[in-house]
């Protein structure tokens, strides 16, 4: 199975739909405009050396022979008789045993294909900033306007970004990981960071393979000397087994490189990050860094540099974890926060004073969907002038992950009102809302829906308009698909595996088993 588009962002009257690797760019009425790929020298990279394993498979030695001594026993290297305990050890060999770990890990490194997990546009529309999951590299793209993208950069982050957030005055990006940091990293890289990374990527990696031992000075990994029957003592004997464990965690190699372009750690959770945003104080104007983590802690931050340590509240309530931070109304209600996760509820915050507004139940309303549903996964929260009803109203819609429906509240005051329920034929992905150019002000959404996991569908990439109409409510339509729609080189995938890409954020559930 070819993965379906699962990441929308709506710039202006441009769409960008990722899907995989590659972003596409579609005008209103969907019609292909250009389209992005990921380069295939770093989709090489990024399978590591599990393509150059592939390619130049590593030839068999002959199994070491054994002659048998007496019945029921055979013969070691050191020529020494033993009993033989049964067939299972040695039926394959140990040589067969560790070509299939090889293979096993190989289908697991050509599993990590790149795909785009996030697409976020500065407030002017001239740059779009992604990130891909499996390489953690952030890419920076220069927007013409007209749905052509040129690349500027792109930089590997230490740790696998799990959200990033863009400050209002267009210049940074904020890259929250999943072990908990931010980072600061300059939207446009500066010239020498440029000029070092065009040298680092024309300088060709030397070749170890056919290096002499005088010309290239390999590294060995560090080995414990001690081991269980030299250790005597409780206390000697876990160290050693932390020491192990630590050397099997790091897979015997040296700590990595810090990255060579500027990037600055601004604060740090004890928790998995799970979603950052950057808000402005109604009052000062000055900007602040807020952040959700595993932990079901939402912190309010300092946004200043020299200051991002410093923490100036929190948004306590949550009894599981977070997933989704958004502000629904920047502008007119800047100190207003939504926040959802694991919770049945979505929670309204003003996050200046760390104080709960509201709450709104979204348990009840997938119920009706899913009667069986227990629990909930937000995986998305979107937000978008409601154009009708009162003056200044916003609706914002939640998608639960499994859930086949997308939901929709209109913000009022400080609260979250249920509006309706859209049924969708499959598990919506990403929403998006795509100016039409009428005199309509109602909101026009487009919807990446999954349809082709399930199994009574025939596959397809599916995306859907949701209108709103004030006699009929909201109806749902399918897109007619253009062939750079219904196809493309993007990697297929087994559904378990296309399963795993798709739906991530059930999985940072605590489990309650301690067994």
């Amino acid at each position: 199975m070819a993965l379906p588009y699962h990441v929308l962002t709506a710039c202006g009257r441009v769409i960008f739909a990722a899907r995989g690797g590659n972003i596409y760019s579609f005008s209103p009425d969907l019609q292909h405009l250009s389209a992005w790929k990921y380069p295939a020298k770093q989709a090489k990279a990024a399978n590591g050396s599990s393509l150059e394993a592939k390619a130049s498979p590593v030839p068999e030695e002959p199994p070491t022979k054994r002659r048998r001594v007496e019945p029921g026993k055979e013969e070691d290297s050191n020529g020494n008789g033993h009993a033989i305990e049964g067939d299972a050890p040695n039926a394959k060999g140990n040589k067969q045993l560790k070509k299939e770990k090889k293979v096993q890990d190989l289908s697991h490194r050509l599993f990590e294909q790149p795909y785009i997990q996030s697409i976020t546009t500065t407030t002017n529309g001239r740059y779009v900033v992604a990130v891909t999951g499996s390489d953690k590299t952030i890419w920076v793209f220069e927007h013409d306007g007209a749905g052509n993208l040129k690349q500027l950069s792109s930089r590997t982050m230490p740790k696998r970004p799990c959200s990033i957030a863009i400050t209002p005055d267009s210049q940074t990006i904020l890259s929250a990981d999943k072990f908990g940091d931010v980072y600061a990293v300059p939207l446009l890289q500066s010239a020498a960071d440029q000029q070092q990374a065009e040298s680092k990527e024309a300088t060709p990696a030397p070749d170890v393979r056919s290096a002499t031992p005088s010309s290239t000075t390999i590294a060995q990994p560090f080995k414990p000397q001690a081991n269980e029957f030299t250790v005597h003592t409780k206390r000697n004997l876990r160290a050693l087994e932390n020491q192990k464990l630590g050397l099997q965690t790091k897979g015997g190699a040296d700590k990595p490189a810090e990255p060579a372009f500027e990037h600055t750690l601004l604060l740090g959770h004890v928790s998995m990050l799970t979603a950052v945003v950057v808000g402005v104080h109604p009052a000062t104007r000055r900007s602040y860094i807020v952040t959700g983590d595993r932990d079901e802690h939402i912190r309010v931050s300092r946004g200043a540099p020299a200051q991002a340590h410093i923490i100036e509240t929190f948004c306590l309530g949550h009894e599981d974890f977070v997933s989704r931070l958004c502000l629904p109304a920047p502008a007119a209600r800047p100190e207003v926060l939504v926040s959802g996760g694991g919770d049945d509820h979505l929670f309204v915050w003003d996050w200046t004073r760390g104080a709960l507004l509201s709450k709104a139940s979204v348990l009840a309303h997938v119920q009706r969907v899913v009667p069986q549903q227990r629990n909930i996964a937000v995986s998305r929260i979107y937000a978008c002038p409601a154009g009708h009803g009162e003056d200044g109203s916003v609706l914002v819609f939640v998608v639960c992950e499994r859930v086949p429906a997308l939901f929709c509240f209109e913000f009022k005051g400080n609260t979250l009102y249920y509006h309706a329920t859209i049924a969708t034929p499959g598990n919506p992905l990403d929403v998006t809302n795509v100016e039409s150019g009428s005199s309509s002000p109602s909101p026009r959404l487009l919807l990446a829906v999954d349809t082709i996991t399930l199994a009574e569908s025939q596959g397809g990439f599916s995306l859907f308009w949701a209108d709103w109409e004030a006699a009929l409510g909201w109806r749902l339509r399918s897109c007619q698909e253009t062939p750079v729609m219904a196809g493309g080189d993007e990697p297929t995938f087994k559904p378990e595996d296309l399963h795993k890409i798709l739906y991530t954020t059930e999985s940072l559930r605590k489990t309650t088993d301690f067994e």
